[in-house]
Formats: C-alpha cells, structure tokens, sequence
C-alpha cells in the first residue's frame, strides 16, 4: 500500500487496520518560519530563524506561521527573531539550552508593527536574502557576503531596540 499525501488526507478516521488518521490538517503545507531544534552553544551561535516553505515538520525541524498575515508578515517576525534583543532576551528568560523548541518560540514577544515599520522590516529581510541569493550563486564572495551582512545585521538590531522602545 502506497501512503502519499492525498491518500492520508482522503482515508483520514477511516475504519480498517493501518488506516492513517491525520490531527489539525489545517497546519500542514503552510509557510512560516523556522529554526533547527539543535543550535550548538548559545553564546557562540545565536538562535537563528529563516523562512520555512509549505511542509510537514517535526521536532527536529519545527515551523510556525503568524495567526495574523495579513498584519505580520513571516519575514517581519524573522526579523525580530534573528536580533540581538530577542537572542539574549531567549537566553536570558526563555531557554538557555542548545535545545529551542515550538513552546520557547511562543514565547518570544513580538511587537505589532506599523506599516511603515513593517515595510522597513520587510525591505531589509529582502536586502539580507538578496546577499545571500548572490553568494549561493558565486556573484560575490562569503567574506564580501559576511560583510555586507553584518551591516544589515547592526541596523536590524538598531530597529528592533528601536521598536521595543530600548532606544
């Protein structure tokens, strides 16, 4: 018996043995946001978040998605997520383990953005995507990469102590 997607879907709570019964479908194949479950030492590599793409995760790879799209958008709560703030602010309250799971990221406060703000976070989420894209591709170099990044890493996390009222 061949178990793709649409026969789990469609035999759901269906009786007869080996019959799959499919919890909270509506979670699946949706996009979000991400992190590994396994981070290294916390103080040496940040929790880092990126985009995730439609997919069944587990724990070892966990997602999430905003309740709110259409106001928060997964690229602005990547952002907030990859700053200095919300990092040690983890460390400090949430979970110092290497081990950052689904509950530790609820936990994480976002701030509703403005327009404007989203925008602005938006615009850089892109400006760091974009950098990447050109490494992957061999259009610059990692250290040319790194560089460029680190720029945008220091006015994220400008933004962020700026939207959390730090500065």
């Amino acid at each position: 018996m061949q178990f793709t997607v649409g026969f789990l879907k469609a035999n759901s709570g269906k009786k007869g043995e080996g019959m799959p019964v499919v919890r909270n479908p509506q979670f699946y194949f949706k996009e979000g946001f991400c992190w590994t479950l396994i981070n290294g030492t916390r103080s040496e590599n940040d929790l880092k978040f990126r985009l995730s793409t439609a997919g069944v995760y587990d724990v070892g790879g966990m997602s999430l998605h905003s309740v709110m799209e259409n106001i928060i958008s997964q690229k602005f709560i990547v952002c907030i997520c990859n700053s200095n703030l919300i990092s040690r602010y983890t460390e400090s309250f949430v979970n110092f383990t290497v081990n950052f799971q689904i509950n530790d990221a609820r936990q994480i406060p976002i701030i509703v953005p403005t327009k404007e703000e989203l925008m602005k976070f938006e615009a850089l989420f892109d400006s760091a995507a974009r950098i990447k894209k050109e490494q992957f591709s061999n259009q610059i170099s990692i250290n040319g990469a790194e560089n460029r990044l680190f720029a945008i890493q220091n006015k994220l996390d400008n933004m962020v102590y700026e939207l959390y009222g730090i500065i």
